[in-house]
């Protein structure tokens, strides 16, 4: 389990295959979807694959990650990439992401956390270079314990910090409810029941009634995909032989997903998008990315324990106000050790990409409390 160092390096034959198959790219036609209502509109998407060809230059980008340390362990069989910021005498800090993230999500709240914490920032098994996806029933509840090998056995802390959102926050807090003794502290702006259990909706005070509502549009009309990946995986794989086919399905998710006004760039720069897209592009990860959906809820969650709070390890909650999906602060209370809550008033699923600096905040008032 001794990780060894990894430098991120396309071979260029794989870029220019990209640019060229971007060039033969065939657009189905669009039809009323000025709002995005139907799914992907046809002009954004267009006018993304032709930058995207024509002026995006990958090089840059992957010169700025490899400025950080990046390093890969086979844990249990499965491939993990991981980045890691040093910094001695600090507290570890595992920071997680889901989907579609990457680790390079966290790129601009690395300044504002750099020295204040040892950083490390891997992808979840399947996903970006935690490829490829080598073994089966990789679900959170797996992943929390390869993920707490790395950090006790392959680096060697005693005690850390984790913050989680999306398919990360699960990870996160059943590391919290499994290893509570040495998870300092938790961090998310996704709580989440780790069982998927309903939350009974008189928990939603009148003041939350905007937050509620968001979120059961979501369940209702923005969770075919999920259904997808959660049953039928392997064939949101196919979409990976055209990268016009893979960035309309993670292009629409981070356009409902953001906190924006119609304009997406304002929320997720057009670089940083490009970017995520060429990581999942570059490792073929949108196929096994998906499947994490479905060995999740295959594999379901077990308690370590009974009894209330759920997690009992100290908690801290970053409420972004476009968070597709959120719950009732009273529930939080009832299922965490809650220590820290605060609602943002900017920000959506993404918000180490739209709100980096108050992402970085929170984590560090939170855990400078503990």
């Amino acid at each position: 389990m001794k990780p060894e160092s990894f430098v991120i390096k396309i071979p260029e034959g794989e870029v220019l295959d990209l640019k060229e198959r971007l060039g033969r790219a065939r657009f189905p036609g669009d039809l009323a979807n000025e709002t995005w209502h139907y799914g992907t509109q046809e002009a954004y998407l267009k006018d993304l694959m032709a930058y995207w060809r024509d002026r995006y230059e990958w090089r840059i980008h992957e010169e700025a990650m490899n400025r950080y340390p990046h390093y890969r362990v086979e844990l249990g069989g499965q491939p993990i990439h991981f980045m890691r910021v040093e910094a001695k005498g600090k507290l570890p800090l595992l920071l997680l992401g889901g989907w579609p993230w990457t680790f390079w999500d966290f790129a601009e709240v690395l300044p504002h956390l750099e020295g204040e914490f040892e950083l490390v920032i891997p992808d979840l098994p399947g996903y970006g270079f935690s490829t490829p996806l080598r073994v089966p029933k990789l679900g959170f509840v797996a992943t929390a314990d390869l993920f707490h090998t790395l950090m006790t056995q392959v680096l060697g802390y005693e005690r850390y910090g984790v913050y989680g959102a999306d398919w990360g926050a699960l990870v996160a807090e059943q590391l919290a409810h499994k290893y509570e003794g040495q998870v300092v502290g938790l961090h998310t702006s996704m709580p989440f029941p780790l069982d998927f259990a309903p939350i009974p909706q008189e928990l939603w005070t009148p003041e939350e009634k905007p937050f509620a509502e968001r979120t059961a549009l979501w369940w209702q009309y923005g969770t075919a995909y999920f259904q997808m990946h959660a049953t039928k995986p392997q064939t949101v794989a196919y979409l990976g032989d055209s990268p016009v086919a893979m960035a309309a399905w993670i292009v629409e998710k981070i356009h409902g997903w953001s906190d924006h006004q119609g304009n997406l760039e304002e929320a997720y720069p057009r670089e940083k998008l490009l970017t995520t897209l060429s990581i999942y592009w570059f490792t073929n990860s949108l196929g096994s990315s998906a499947r994490f959906y479905a060995e999740s809820l295959q594999n379901p969650w077990q308690p370590a324990r009974e009894g209330k709070p759920v997690v009992r390890v100290p908690t801290g909650v970053a409420a972004f106000p476009k968070e597709v999906a959120q719950v009732p602060r009273r529930w939080v209370e009832e299922y965490f050790n809650l220590k820290r809550y605060v609602r943002l008033d900017r920000g959506g699923h993404f918000p180490a990409v739209e709100n980096p600096a108050a992402l970085a905040q929170e984590l560090g008032a939170f855990f400078a409390s503990l």
